[in-house]
């Protein structure tokens, strides 16, 4: 009779080992999925989290371009080499800097200003990157913790509440529960966390937020090689369409086009004003013409203002993210926590009640 008891017990403890093997199993395959989704979906333009393969991207785009820079300001004229690796840069840059540079060139204008530009988006690019990862961070700690803490509880509990061991499919059950409310708290987390880095843009429209910078970049290319605003704005659409053809119809194929009204435009905040600079610049080109005066300078002032306002949005949301990252540790993680040392007491108090296991 007590070999048999004996030999019970070893059961229990075995059943309770693979039980809590089998919690954190999930939790390691659920911790890794989250870390996978944020580090790849989290990225400015895709460009906020890829984490550190997007840095070093734009590292190099800033790196490249730096070294063109210095060339040309000793005097030097850049081998075709050199020419050759900002090509192949990562999309969008390769081919923005390539096309911008070749008219500038064919023109005989100066590519210097251009180069400077287009590093400076990039350098912006970075840093917004690196400030949007360092203060969502605490976010993507929490839904970690979140999704540690129930096999961490469980095997606690397991050791602790008398009559847990003696019934392990019960109490994986309710684990398992606890898991999954757990885990819908922390993918909410994440969410929260990726959408504060874009500064709350829908995930289709986020294109939006680099290709803007871009088409301006590549009208003022355009205008420097001595176009006309006009036809330059119609090239500089022409090639949004490529990459953001929503925007490109609410900014207009041409300077002339009527205006979109502002219900038809859709989206708030970062979205509404990533729509409305189409509007400004248009406008901006327009007194221009009438003046007979250059538009470089307030389509410049304009996009120093689009990246001012972008970079409020984003502080906004990101300041916003620690009271927002609430709901899902109340609604989520606090009632599968809660549930998991409640569903331990009421085994305990049954298997006080009652003698043996469950048949």
């Amino acid at each position: 009779m007590k070999s048999c008891h004996c030999e019970y017990r070893i059961l229990q403890s075995k059943a309770i080992m693979s039980t809590s093997w089998i919690l954190w199993s999930i939790c390691a395959w659920l911790v890794y999925e989250s870390v996978s989704l944020a580090l790849s979906e989290l990225p400015i333009l895709e460009y906020l989290p890829r984490g550190g393969k997007t840095r070093r991207e734009l590292e190099r785009v800033c790196r490249t371009l730096r070294d063109l820079e210095e060339c040309l300001e000793a005097g030097i004229l850049p081998e075709r080499s050199r020419w050759e690796e900002l090509k192949a840069l990562d999309a969008p840059w390769g081919g923005l800097a390539m096309e911008s540079v070749e008219e500038i060139r064919k023109s005989g204008g100066a590519v210097l200003p251009t180069l400077k530009r287009l590093r400076a988006l990039a350098t912006a690019q970075k840093v917004t990157l690196a400030e949007a990862q360092a203060r969502s961070s605490q976010a993507l700690a929490q839904a970690a913790v979140c999704v540690l803490l129930v096999p961490l509880l469980g095997s606690v509990l397991s050791l602790l509440l008398p009559g847990v061991d003696e019934r392990p499919a019960l109490w994986l059950a309710i684990c398992g529960a606890a898991m999954i409310a757990a885990s819908a708290g922390a993918q909410w987390l994440v969410a929260l966390a990726d959408s504060a880095r874009w500064a709350g843009i829908r995930r289709e429209r986020r294109s939006w937020m680099l290709a803007a910078q871009c088409a301006g970049e590549r009208f003022l290319a355009l205008v420097r090689c001595g176009q006309p605003a006009d036809l330059a704005w119609s090239r500089a659409m022409d090639a949004l369409r490529r990459e953001a053809p929503d925007l490109a119809e609410i900014w207009g194929s041409s300077v002339f086009a009527p205006e979109m009204p502002e219900k038809a435009r859709g989206g708030v905040g970062a979205e509404a004003v990533l729509a409305g600079i189409g509007l400004t610049l248009r406008r901006a080109i327009h007194a221009s013409l009438m003046e007979g005066r250059p538009c470089s300078e307030r389509v410049e002032t304009a996009f120093e203002s689009l990246r001012t306002d972008l970079r409020a949005a984003v502080e906004r949301e990101l300041t916003l993210l620690g009271t927002r990252s609430l709901k899902p540790l109340f609604l989520c993680v606090a009632p599968a926590l809660l549930g998991m040392l409640g569903g331990g007491m009421a085994i305990g108090f049954i298997s006080a009640m009652h003698e043996g296991p469950w048949s």
